[in-house]
């Protein structure tokens, strides 16, 4: 019997992967999805309960298309699944005036945001301390700290975003095949093929989405432009856990006056959620995902609590209710990777990426399997090349 064809297969299906499969699939392609694990699971990058998403991207212009058009994308999947995707909550970027630490390549993380949302209309505004504490008491800001808001930020769900696009892929006519590591890939001047330790797989393009496990993939010269750092998230006990509801609470990103004092915290959506999540970010020291540590240690919750949560916050209890590590994949310009392979337009490269990268995944998925199908894409992905690596110094 032979092997089936493929028009594409997507290899991980994680945030990407999964939003590329069902973009693909509902195309009318024939869709082949594989992932090393049991997509969604905690192992990757895209888990979590909640991720944040805003409209004024301090990180660049050029990601404006892909938050806007991954927001009309969670719609229609809301109203296709039946499941809500995404909790409206607002948001705050609290920041002091100067400091030595920077977020996504900026310095003032503030102003970017604020200059952004005036240039395209976005509902803000830039607020001082004591507006900040007004409106949250549950905040302990510093009178020197001011804060970029946006009212129509939210938290999207992530598991579930994903699980509703590998389902509607499926629907679709896609197939997935999950616990099954790729081990190579070959591009032709006809054909792609996949090899696993299951078998081969034969498919006109490829989309490679490994989230962590991308420089694995990738040719030896651009992997040290994609480094890998450990992350922790944190989920602690709440006085009232209703205090946190996204109603009344919003996200909140804190940067401190140094790389070592970011911090921040999530609203707590009440249907499956334990806890109140807090998170903070180091990229000084690099991983392997096969070697990363699970173990989220007691000195490591201490600083969680004690050092970046009691002075900025009230209302949360020393009792951690949870903790999950957090995989980062992270370019030297913390910006995307989404290009086609060096060596093979039958193969196209994602990884978004450096921590900010699930708010934009639907429109990314979108983006991946028009060059897939049509060669080409629809989105202004020059930013993103991959060849940009090749310089990268281990």
């Amino acid at each position: 019997m032979k092997a089936q064809h493929y028009d594409v297969i997507v290899v991980g299906l994680g945030a990407m992967g999964s939003a590329a499969l069902y973009q693909a699939s509902k195309s009318g392609a024939t869709v082949l999805g594989i992932d090393r694990f049991e997509p969604p699971h905690t192992l990757g990058s895209s888990h979590g309960d909640t991720r944040i998403t805003r409209s004024a991207i301090g990180e660049g212009e050029c990601y404006l298309p892909f938050v806007r058009r991954s927001d009309e994308i969670w719609r229609e999947l809301e109203a296709i699944s039946g499941r809500a995707l995404f909790h409206r909550s607002g948001g705050l970027i609290i920041a002091p005036p100067s400091s030595s630490a920077t977020f996504h390549g900026e310095g003032d993380f503030v102003t970017a945001s604020a200059r952004v949302a005036g240039r395209h209309g976005i509902a803000h505004e830039v607020i001082d301390a004591a507006e900040i504490r007004r409106r949250y008491p549950l905040l302990k800001p510093r009178e020197i700290d001011r804060a970029y808001y946006e009212p129509g930020a939210g938290v999207l769900r992530p598991e579930r975003c994903i699980a509703a696009q590998l389902d509607q892929a499926r629907h679709a006519g896609a197939i997935i095949r999950k616990g099954e590591k790729v081990t190579g890939y070959n591009a032709s001047a006809s054909s792609v093929t996949v090899t696993s330790e299951r078998g081969s797989y034969h498919a006109d393009k490829l989309i490679l989405s490994a989230g962590a496990w991308m420089a694995d993939l990738v040719p030896a010269a651009y992997r040290a432009g994609m480094r890998v750092c450990r992350q922790v998230i944190y989920w602690f006990e709440a006085e009232s856990i209703g205090a946190f509801r996204p109603e009344v609470f919003p996200w909140v990103i804190w940067i401190g006056d140094t790389l070592a004092d970011f911090w921040s915290v999530f609203p707590a959506p009440l249907d499956g959620v334990d806890g109140v999540k807090l998170v903070t970010e180091q990229y000084h020291t690099s991983t392997h995902p096969d070697e990363v540590s699970r173990e989220v240690t007691t000195d490591e919750c201490d600083d969680m609590y004690h050092r970046l949560t009691r002075p900025r916050i009230d209302g949360l209890r020393d009792s951690l209710v949870r903790a999950e590590v957090c995989l980062y994949t992270v370019t030297p310009d913390e910006h995307f990777v989404i290009d086609f392979h060096p060596d093979s337009e039958r193969v196209a490269v994602a990884s978004p990426c450096s921590g900010h990268g699930f708010k934009h995944s639907a429109a990314v998925g979108e983006a991946l399997a028009q060059m897939a199908l049509d060669g080409k894409t629809t989105f202004d992905i020059s930013a993103f090349n991959i060849a940009r690596l090749a310089d990268v110094q281990e």
